[in-house]
């Protein structure tokens, strides 16, 4: 039997969020992290659920969750200790499989100490984002690499490492769908904003027009805790550059959706918005030509008629126009959205086989084949 130990982090702001609803300092480890898996954050313990029931023994470490993890160490830990809490914990757990769900976590130091002080023999990262200089360098002391679009395994298997996977995010929470809910929100847009990586340029003016030509719209949003400071640096370099009578409007109405936007959902928040939501807007982020992010299953799993923006291979995970919607241009897409309101008919029939299209085929009961399978090929090719 294989010992798999996943280790993941969450946005710092969905942690205040269960720290100030959900935490109990006098509850134990296991009881806090089986509430703050409840909460259907992102991918959860999803992966590690399914493979449990292809006899795997696994485990899973929220890395930045610190009260929780501190409420390990007190438990089962050294408080007085020179290893980190981290390293504490593959110790006592002992796998042989470590799954890292953040590249930032594998830096030469840990996998050192892991590869010296463990019986790890394989360590897996994930990653689907642009890569920095210190990704890359990260990603290289790994033995394989699981993304999720099929840009960036083509791009890490020339720069880094053949040992790639592609893994498409997926959808499990099946038990949250209910019939006949009261869908009384017209078009929703959940996500994130971040200048400083310039990764989100697009969604404000997109963003904006909706807030602007529609009325019954949710927009909540997760910007970055420095974002007035960042806000003011950007503006500055922009009037130093002489570069404001281009960059105007941009900051105008990146401060308009940062005054008038809700604040950010996260987990079973974000799905019971979702569930109320007739129209869902997807947007990736501006450096990947393929589709593949997580909001795509989510949305769809929820019975929203999701609106995309059109990338690579979208055709090859739904059927365009008939289990999903694409545009091209904002223009089409505030056009689309008047349209589908219109006709409620057309909508809702596109969005339940979109619904249906994910919870029978983007699933992790399905997706973890895939994973089980390259973890063989690993330990295949290591000789293990």
């Amino acid at each position: 039997m294989n010992n798999f130990l996943r280790i993941s982090t969450v946005y710092p702001n969905f942690l205040k969020d269960f720290y100030n609803n959900q935490y109990d300092k006098n509850e134990n480890y296991e009881v806090l992290l089986e509430k703050f898996f409840s909460k259907n954050y992102s991918i959860s313990n999803n992966l590690t659920k399914e493979l449990t029931k292809l006899d795997y023994n696994c485990i899973e470490i929220i890395e930045n969750a610190n009260l929780i993890q501190k409420q390990w160490l007190k438990q089962y830990g050294k408080v007085k200790s020179d290893e980190s809490i981290l390293l504490q914990q593959i110790k006592f757990y002992n796998p042989n499989i470590i799954f890292i769900g953040n590249a930032n976590l594998a830096n030469n130091i840990l996998v050192e100490k892991i590869k010296k002080n463990t019986n790890v023999k394989i360590i897996i990262c994930f990653h689907c984002a642009p890569l920095t200089k210190k990704i890359i360098n990260n990603l290289g002391n790994v033995d394989g690499i699981v993304t999720c679009t099929e840009g960036y395994k083509e791009i890490i298997s020339k720069k880094i490492n053949d040992n790639v996977l592609l893994l498409r995010h997926a959808y499990n929470n099946k038990e949250l769908n209910v019939k006949n809910v009261n869908r009384n929100i017209d078009i929703t847009f959940v996500g994130s904003i971040f200048i400083k990586k310039g990764l989100h340029s697009k969604r404000v003016s997109l963003i904006y027009k909706l807030m602007k030509n529609f009325n019954n719209v949710y927009v909540a949003l997760n910007f970055s805790k420095y974002f007035y400071l960042e806000f003011l640096i950007n503006f500055t370099k922009s009037i130093f550059f002489f570069k404001i009578h281009r960059d105007f409007s941009f900051f105008y109405k990146l401060i308009y959706i940062h005054f008038f936007c809700k604040k950010a959902v996260f987990g079973d928040k974000m799905l019971d918005i979702l569930k109320k939501t007739k129209i869902l807007i997807n947007t990736h982020i501006d450096d990947t030509e393929y589709a593949g992010n997580m909001r795509l299953f989510e949305g769809t799993g929820m019975g929203c008629l999701v609106i995309t923006d059109y990338k690579k291979n979208l055709d090859e995970i739904f059927n365009i126009k008939s289990e999903i919607e694409v545009f091209n241009s904002i223009d089409e897409l505030i056009s689309k959205c008047s349209y589908y309101l219109n006709n409620q008919g057309k909508l809702f029939a596109i969005s339940k086989k979109g619904k249906l299209r994910t919870l029978l085929d983007h699933n992790y009961e399905k997706r973890i084949f895939i994973l089980d399978r390259f973890i063989k090929e690993l330990q295949s090719e290591k000789n293990i």
